[in-house]
Order: C-alpha cells, then sequence, then structure tokens
C-alpha cells in the first residue's frame, strides 16, 4: 500500500526504528558517517495552527541545532503542505563551517507509528542555504483525508531524522555560490576561452612541475613582447598562477600562438599541442641557463630491435621520446599496458627477416626502453579508429593506474639501475564525454603529500583518492557505460621527487618579470580608479588649426581616438562635470603658453553629411557656465567638442576678424591634380553674400601658393565623396555656404581632362589598401590603393606599371579559407574591386588577393580549363608536377598530346590515397578539388599481355592502419598462373622502390574492413 505516489507502509515503527529506517532509505554515501539522529514533534491539534508558518521544537545532533519549519497550507504552494529543516547554528553564523547532512523529513500517523509519509534529501547547510526541503511534501487533502491520511484526530507527529556526514574535501554537496578557489585550496584555475578546457589541464599538471617552472623562468624574455613571445606569455601566466588571488586568463598565452577567437573554440589533440608547445620552448632553452631542461625532464630513451633466434645477429635503433602512447583495449591496467608495449613479435615462416649476411632468419621484433625520465608523460589511447564504423571512437573500457609504480621490469638488461625505478602518480588528466563532445579537466597532487586537488577550468577543488583514482578507471562498455576517464597520467620518479617537486620561489622568479607585472598592477589599479570616479567627468575634445593641417584627407578634422600621432591630432581632455567651460580655454592658453585674451572658443557639431565641423562662437556668458551644461544645451553628443581660434597676428599686433551677420569662416585646402594631394591651408574670413569671384584674388594673396595669371577653381567639400564646382558669378550664399565650411581650391583645369576635385574626393571615400602576392613567388607582397569602384581591367592596369607586364595577360586569383591561393576570378561585365573581395572567404581581413602571369591573354585563358596533373615516370614514385591548359572540352587523348607523351598513357584520380576511377582517352578532363590527377606510361606487359590472361586489381599503400594511406594508388594486371614471387618483382619495379625498402613491405588483400595476409613464395593466386 502506498502514499502520495512513491511512500509505502514498510512495516518500520517511527521513531524507534529510526536507525534502519535510515540505513534502508538513505543513499549510501563513500564519506564517512558521524552519526544518525532523531527528533519527534508532536502536533496534538492540526487545525489549530492558524499561522502560515510554524517554527518546531529545536533539538541537538552532537554540537549543531535544528527545528523544522511547518508551513501547513503551504508556501507559494497552495493545498499542500510545505516542511524544511533549518540549521540553526549555520543560519545564525554560530557554525564555523558548513554541515553536511543526509535527511529524512516524515509525517506520521500518531495512532500507527507504521503509516507515514517521507521524503528525503542530502544537502550542504551554509549560509545561502540554511534550510532545505519541500514546497510541497504531501498534498493537503491527502494528508487529512481518506485510508492515507496520516493527519488523524487532529493529531500527527513529524519525525526528523539526521544522519551527519563527515567533509572530507569541504566540498561535499557544494553548489558553488560565493565559492573562492584561493581560500579553499590555496590555488587558482584558469579560465575557459570556449573549447581550451584542454589545454587548462595540461598548464596546471605543467605549472605543478616545478622544476619545468624554473627552467621556462630561466629563458631571458626581458625584451620580449607578450604578445608575440610564447615563452613570456608562459613565464606569466605561471607567476599569475602561483600569486594571483582569482583565476588566470589564457588569452595572452593563446594570442602569443597566433590563435584569434576561433581557434580558441576548436578543440586540439592534447598530445600534440603539447609537443609543439615543449619543442618550441626548447628552442628558446637554447644557449641559455636552461638550455636542455626538458630533455633532461621529460626525455626518456627506446630502442626498437630485431634479433634474430638462429644465429647471432641484433639489428636496433635507438630513439627519444617525449611521451609513450599506452593502449586501454585489452589491458586492464598500467601495467598489462607496458607488457604489451614490450611484448615480442616472431618473424617466422612466409614473415622472415631478411638479415644482412645470414639471408632469411626466424627473428625476434620488439621495443624495450632504455631509460625513463624523471618526469615521465604516459598518453592512455582512449581514441581510436574502428574499422567497422568507419571513424574515430573513444574507448571508454575499464583501466586502472596505480598511486605508484616500478618500472625496472621495463627496462633493458644495459640500463642504469643503480637508483629504484619506482615512480609516483602526480596528475591525471580526464576527458569526459565522447568524441564529438566533451570536457576536460585535471587532478593534480601539487607536492609530496598525498593530497589532490581537481582543477575544472577556473575552479579548483580539493579532491578525495575516490575521485582521482576508481572514478577516472572507465567502465565496462555494456555493463557500466563510464564516459569519464583519464587519458594522460604524469609520474615522477620517486628519488627525483625532491628535485621536480621543490618550491618555486621569488629567488627563481626573474625580477624584470616581477617589476612589469606588478607596474601592471598599479596601473590596472590607477584604470579602476578612474573608472570609479569616471561619472564624475567628461570628455571634451579640443581642436585647433594644428588638427586642421594635420589632416591630408578629406572632411575637417580627423576625430579617431588613440591614433599613433605624437602630437595628437586633437587633444582629449577629462574635465569635471561642474567645472566652468572657461577652464577648458585656460588649460589650452597655459599649456600653448598663449594669452587667454587672443584665444576664442568655437562649438564643434555634427553636420548632415556626418562629419563634425565649425558651428557656433561661444560667448562669455557660455564660458561661465558649466561643461555639463553647455553640452547639453548643444550638443546631442555624450562629449563636448571644441575649436580654439587664435587671433591674427601683424604689425598691428594681435586682433580677431569682427563678427558681423554677412561674415562666415571657412577653412581652405588646395587639390594638386600631379602628387594627387589634398593640402589644408587654414581658414579664412570671406563675405557671405559676396561674389566668389572676388574671394579669389584675396585667396591668392593669401596664400601665395598659385600663379594668379593661371586662374583657380574653387570647390565645395560637401561631404564623403562629395564635391562640387562654384561658379565665379554666383555668391557662396547661393550655395548655401555657412560657418566652418570646406572650400577646396585648384588651379583651373586644361581642356586635357585633368584629374579634378570632383573625382579625387571620390576616390578617397572609395579608396582601399589591397595586397596582392605573386602566385608564382609567394612571400612577394605588394599593397595597392585602389578605388572600389575600378573594373577588373583598371585593377590589372595598376598592378601592369607595377609588375611591368602586359595588363591582358594578368589574371587575379581569391585566397581560400586558409589563405592560400585560391579559384580564379573570372571577368564579367561591370565587376568592380568591391564585388571581387566581396567573394574572398570572411575571414580576409586584409583585403589579400594573389595575381598570376598568363602567357596568352585572360580572354583567351578564360576559353580553356586547366588542368594540374602528377605525372609518374618511369615509376610511381618519381612524380613531376604539372599545369596544363586544355580546350573546355579537351579530352585525354589532348592531355596525352599537350604533354608530349608518344606512349599510351593511363590517366587516373585518387582520394584519400585509394584509386578513384581510371579514364577513358576520348573521356572528358576536369580538376575536382577533391581528387588528385595522376598520368603514367601503361606497363608493357599490360600492352602485349592483355586483360584476357589475367585480371586487374587497384593497389594501395597504408601503414599500420587501413586509413593511413601514403604513395601513389595504382591499376594492376594480376597475370594468371603467375608466380607470386614474379608478381611481387613487378609491383617493385612499378613501385621504384630498391631491396632494402621493398623488404618491409608486406601484402595484404583488403575487402571492405576485412584483410588476408598474402603469403610470401611462389604460390600462385
Amino acid at each position: 500500500m502506498a502514499l502520495n505516489g512513491d511512500q509505502a507502509f514498510d512495516g518500520y515503527r517511527l521513531p524507534d526504528d529510526y536507525l534502519s529506517f535510515a540505513d534502508e532509505f538513505l543513499s549510501p554515501v563513500k564519506e564517512r558517517t558521524v552519526g544518525t539522529f532523531v527528533s519527534t514533534w508532536d502536533i496534538d491539534n492540526w487545525s489549530s495552527l492558524s499561522e502560515s508558518k510554524v517554527n518546531g521544537p529545536s533539538f541537538k545532533t552532537l554540537d549543531h541545532t535544528w527545528h523544522v519549519i511547518l508551513y501547513p497550507n503551504g508556501n507559494n504552494e497552495t493545498n499542500q503542505v510545505s516542511l524544511y529543516l533549518t540549521s540553526e547554528d549555520v543560519k545564525n553564523g554560530t557554525s564555523t563551517s558548513d554541515i553536511c547532512a543526509q535527511v529524512i523529513l516524515c509525517m506520521v500517523d500518531p495512532t500507527n507509528s507504521v503509516r507515514h509519509i517521507r521524503q528525503d534529501f542530502n544537502h550542504r547547510f551554509c549560509k545561502e542555504e540554511s534550510n532545505w526541503g519541500y514546497n510541497s511534501f504531501i498534498d493537503l487533502k491527502s494528508a487529512l483525508e481518506g485510508e492515507d491520511g496520516v493527519v488523524v484526530q487532529n493529531a500527527v507527529k513529524i519525525i526528523s531524522i539526521v544522519r551527519l556526514i563527515e567533509d572530507s574535501t569541504g566540498v561535499l554537496w557544494h553548489k558553488y555560490y560565493n565559492y573562492n578557489s584561493k581560500d579553499m585550496t590555496g590555488h587558482v584555475g584558469l579560465f575557459n576561452q570556449g573549447a581550451t578546457c584542454y589545454m587548462n589541464s595540461l598548464f596546471q599538471s605543467l605549472f605543478f612541475t616545478n622544476l619545468y617552472r624554473k627552467a621556462v623562468y630561466q629563458i631571458p624574455t626581458e625584451n620580449d613582447d607578450p604578445n608575440n613571445s610564447s615563452v613570456l606569455a608562459l613565464q606569466r601566466l605561471f607567476y599569475n598562477l602561483q600569486f594571483s588571488d582569482t583565476a588566470v586568463s589564457t588569452t595572452e598565452l593563446t594570442a602569443s600562438f597566433g590563435w584569434n577567437s576561433v581557434d580558441s573554440f576548436m578543440q586540439h589533440d592534447v598530445q600534440e599541442f603539447n609537443r609543439i608547445l615543449q619543442d618550441n620552448i626548447e628552442k628558446k632553452m637554447t644557449n641559455t641557463p636552461a638550455h636542455d631542461a626538458i630533455k633532461k625532464l621529460f626525455v626518456g630513451k627506446m630502442k626498437s630491435y630485431i634479433k634474430c633466434i638462429n644465429v647471432d645477429y641484433e639489428s636496433s635503433r635507438t630513439e627519444e621520446y617525449y611521451d609513450i602512447q599506452l593502449n586501454v583495449k585489452g589491458c586492464k591496467n598500467l601495467e598489462e599496458s607496458f607488457q604489451t608495449y614490450i611484448s615480442e613479435e616472431t618473424l617466422e615462416g612466409d614473415n622472415k627477416y631478411m638479415a644482412t649476411e645470414h639471408g632469411l632468419q626466424d627473428a625476434k621484433k620488439g621495443v624495450i626502453f632504455d631509460h625513463f625520465p624523471p618526469v615521465l608523460h604516459l598518453q592512455l589511447k582512449r581514441f581510436e579508429y574502428d574499422m567497422l564504423a568507419d571513424s574515430m571512437v573513444k574507448i571508454n573500457d575499464r583501466h586502472e593506474f596505480p598511486s605508484e609504480i616500478d618500472l625496472e621490469p621495463f627496462l633493458s638488461d644495459s640500463a642504469d639501475k643503480t637508483l629504484p625505478h619506482k615512480y609516483l602518480l602526480h596528475s591525471v588528466l580526464v576527458h569526459t564525454g565522447d568524441l564529438t563532445c566533451g570536457h576536460y579537466f585535471a587532478f593534480v597532487r601539487p607536492s609530496k603529500e598525498e593530497k589532490w586537488y581537481k582543477f575544472d577550468d577556473d575552479r579548483v577543488t580539493p579532491a578525495s583518492l575516490q575521485e582521482v583514482f576508481e572514478a577516472n578507471f572507465g567502465g565496462d562498455a555494456l555493463l557500466q557505460p563510464i564516459h569519464t576517464s583519464a587519458y594522460m597520467l604524469v609520474y615522477v620518479r620517486q628519488s627525483r621527487q625532491n628535485d621536480v617537486l621543490a618550491p618555486v620561489t621569488e629567488a627563481d622568479i626573474p625580477r624584470h618579470l616581477v617589476e612589469r607585472i606588478n607596474q601592471e598592477h598599479l596601473f590596472n589599479a590607477m584604470v579602476e580608479k578612474q573608472r570609479s570616479e569616471q561619472h564624475l567627468y567628461m570628455k571634451v575634445y579640443v581642436a585647433d588649426l594644428d588638427s586642421f593641417w594635420a589632416n591630408w584627407g578629406t572632411g575637417f578634422i580627423n576625430f579617431v581616438e588613440n591614433m599613433p600621432i605624437d602630437p595628437p591630432i586633437v587633444q582629449i581632455k577629462q574635465v569635471l562635470r561642474n567645472a566652468p567651460l572657461r577652464t577648458v580655454l585656460q588649460a589650452y592658453s597655459f599649456k600653448k603658453n598663449i594669452d587667454i585674451r587672443y584665444l576664442r572658443l568655437w562649438n564643434l557639431a555634427n553636420r548632415y553629411n556626418g562629419w563634425v565641423q565649425l558651428d557656433t562662437l561661444f560667448s562669455d556668458e557660455d564660458l561661465d557656465l558649466s561643461v555639463e551644461t553647455v553640452c547639453q544645451r548643444i550638443s546631442d553628443h555624450p562629449s563636448l567638442r571644441v575649436f580654439v581660434e587664435h587671433a591674427r597676428t601683424d604689425s598691428n599686433g594681435y586682433w580677431f576678424p569682427p563678427l558681423q551677420m554677412d561674415w562666415i569662416m571657412v577653412f581652405i585646402k588646395l587639390f594638386d591634380p600631379v602628387t594627387r594631394t589634398l593640402r589644408p591651408l587654414g581658414n579664412l574670413y570671406i563675405p557671405k553674400y559676396g561674389l566668389i569671384s572676388d574671394t579669389m584674388d584675396e585667396i591668392l594673396t593669401t596664400y601665395n601658393i598659385l600663379d594668379r595669371d593661371m586662374g583657380i577653381d574653387i570647390y565645395e567639400e560637401d561631404g564623403p565623396g562629395l564635391a562640387q564646382k562654384l561658379k565665379a558669378h554666383m555668391k557662396f550664399n547661393d550655395y548655401g555656404i555657412e560657418n566652418g565650411d570646406i572650400l577646396i581650391i585648384q588651379k583651373k583645369a586644361s581642356q586635357t581632362n585633368d584629374f579634378t576635385v570632383v573625382e579625387y574626393v571620390d576616390f578617397l571615400n572609395n579608396q582601399i589598401p589591397v595586397l596582392f602576392e605573386y602566385k608564382q613567388e609567394l612571400g612577394s607582397l605588394t599593397t595597392l590603393t585602389l578605388s572600389k569602384k575600378m573594373l577588373y581591367s583598371d585593377i590589372t592596369l595598376q598592378l601592369s606599371t607595377l609588375i611591368g607586364w602586359d595588363p591582358e595577360k594578368i589574371i587575379l586569383i581569391l585566397p581560400d579559407i586558409y589563405g592560400n591561393p585560391g579559384r580564379n576570378v573570372k571577368t564579367v561585365t561591370g565587376m568592380t574591386l568591391l564585388d571581387i573581395l566581396l567573394l574572398a572567404p570572411r575571414n580576409n581581413v586584409n583585403k589579400k588577393l594573389y595575381y598570376d602571369t598568363l602567357p596568352i591573354s585572360l580572354s583567351e585563358y578564360e576559353s580553356m580549363k586547366l588542368i594540374q596533373i602528377n605525372i609518374c615516370r618511369p615509376t610511381l614514385n618519381q612524380i613531376q608536377y604539372h599545369e596544363q591548359l586544355l580546350p573546355k572540352n579537351g579530352t585525354i587523348t589532348d592531355l596525352a598530346r599537350s604533354l608530349h607523351l608518344d606512349q599510351p598513357i593511363r590517366v587516373f584520380s585518387a582520394k584519400y590515397g585509394k584509386l578513384e576511377r581510371v579514364y577513358k582517352s576520348k573521356e572528358m578532363i576536369s580538376n575536382n578539388d577533391q581528387l588528385t590527377l595522376y598520368a603514367e606510361i601503361v606497363p608493357k606487359e599490360e600492352q602485349y599481355v592483355g586483360e584476357q590472361q589475367g585480371f586487374f586489381i587497384s593497389v594501395y599503400h597504408y601503414q599500420k592502419e587501413l586509413t593511413q594511406t601514403h604513395s601513389v594508388p595504382f591499376k594492376f594486371l594480376v597475370i594468371k598462373d603467375e608466380a607470386f614471387d614474379i608478381t611481387k618483382r613487378r609491383l617493385q619495379a612499378r613501385c621504384g622502390l630498391d631491396d632494402e625498402a621493398w623488404n618491409k613491405v608486406r601484402f595484404q588483400i583488403v575487402k571492405g574492413f576485412t584483410t588476408k595476409t598474402l603469403n610470401q613464395g611462389k604460390q600462385k593466386y
């Protein structure tokens, strides 16, 4: 019989049987139980509970005090009974630590202690959650009525069973509200940039390999740029991990790798990433105090050998390794993986070994270790290729690893065994998930103590031994599917622990690094202070005539901030919002050492054309107003922008032109059509209603830059890319010329179609720098500033003057997504440079195009097709790359003729190292990006023997795995009744391999995903 769905009458009498009751219904935990306690609250008059919230009596469990909270009519849930347990110590702040407990709350029939409703939970009682329970403990109607009701005769017992659990790690059932890794563990984590958890786990392991950290610190980096120096960025990362109070960013380090945000969202292979990183660090260590540090720390030696059984001959080769890849599949533990690694293979029968001077011999082939490094990186092969699935899969099989392992049994007899080869586990790098979606984290033992921590990106927590070992062994794929398992183990040789894990002190850290980071902290603190006070200030942009003179482009003044110009074009001041506007003029006067009486302040405002230009003169009354008030009155911009006008000076002293209604101040530029430059000249007061022709003389007199006899044309610069010519007989007012407008003068255009202001400002508005690279000489870069409106022929004309080639024989090529030469740009009527750039991949931020020179005109070239083919002659391993132009409907025969091959040829394509198809002589041929084209002379046996005496098969090469293909696949004639030895000789001649290389070749028949090894000899197939 059940109550409330999952509640049952189970025979236990409460509270008498509370211990057995708790043992059955509380979920088992691995942590130690401190004690189990029970409390009973007798409610004799349920209907009298008129309050919405009722607190039960307090009760003790060792040093902790509790009480139950009852909402008889529900807490935010109508028609429900709500029930919670509260820790009074945690709520009142009298407990110095959180309390972990398993709790059963029961409502019991007072007339029959077997009948009850129960709910149970595990909870960490903490400051943020000092009580826990259920909004809907039971439906009120069910509790009061019917056979299942537990409120009987208006009474009920509320039983609380509390089992206290020891929190050995300090994070049991933690929800990480306001969690501080540094306070809890003394260590900090690394922020995840998107998919960099694999990298974070590796860096934490390397960081706590203290001898490695010291070696990295020994590399000189005083003059390095952290954005371009991965060593300096790694040093800074290590320093911050040691001294920061919060999680550390890796963006500086990944930026030094040349990564962008896209790379940070792509997971890389950890082993490959570590190898590339250590290679780079090792190169930087050359000829420094850290020379060979990585080799001494991580590099071991192994010997590959083939030893004859019946004669005294052995061939061996010793090589270094940085890590060891061990099988997981078929191995129950790490020791078995090592045993499998060094197991011998017997070469016998048709697989005998060709021993120099001894011929074919039975032999043993294997690998043995000569030396294990102080720090041993073991890569567990959790990711393998599945032939049946034809894809990579994750191996989640159970594979145990010990806290310590003796590796001496795996050493060669000649190895140095003076000191024991006992290794202690230092780090466990873990992957959870599957091949396509997963997460990485690490467990690290930072010191010789058996104290482990879990490093999960930006969070660091204490870890139990069960979390480190059992939880990461994996499990049976069918009986116990577990998707979390160790994929990399780091062991430290016990005899070297004191060296490898010796603490890193400030004396080990370069002084320049400490000083630089401290300076950055001070600067960041100053910036933070400014940020906290910035609401008191506002920006004021102060421009003057120098600002105008600095702008040789379009418009009035360039207001772009942070331009690399000293002094800056526009002064940017942080001014107190309540300061009078006059203080801006006073500060300018002081800096320029000019009497304030000879300065006037103008407002700069947004124009309809999008430019910021001169607007109105501030009055004396305006100067007494606050900066914020002035800005709000006259500007829709959050900052104030002003222009400082200097008084004119002559023999009579300083003076300002009189401010009259019909006089306006304009700015003058000079355009030179020869040099194609737009030079700012200055400001000038002109009569608004005066004739334009009358002002021409004043301009020539004022600036004395053009011959009067030549005459000038005047244009108004009216906006981005816009200019209009002003007619001399008109008045300035007729064109709406106002204060701050820009006039451009040019010597009067001749009849030879001189480049005009109108054309030039249009060019400036549409100009774009384009990077060109010659396809035949990659690395030869040229930048041309072109107009977006240029046509294909205009672009090639510009290129031709630079490279000295016929513009009609230049072809433009788009980059591919990787920045390499991609597809050709086809000529389309009306296509502009902008259209071409839009065809390039989005990551073409440098506006880059490739180009190539052609032996024929582009129009002829586009009427043909380019075939890229590899010619294999006289053997398949001697390849010559060719590019051939053929007519659009060109065939294999046309290709052979263009290649000047007078013998029968076979043209075939390959994909992923396997033969895709063989083309017929009259078949049209074209390029396919997914296929590689080959051509070979048809072997003589095919020409003279023919298919009637055999059959054709396809042959391809692979190494170890069927997917690891290499070399050129080919079509091969199997001749009936031919001995396999002769077949092999034909295959050897076809492949072009010498005897030594050929002796290493084995032959298998592949059908689908199954293989069958061919015996070598005189058998016929």
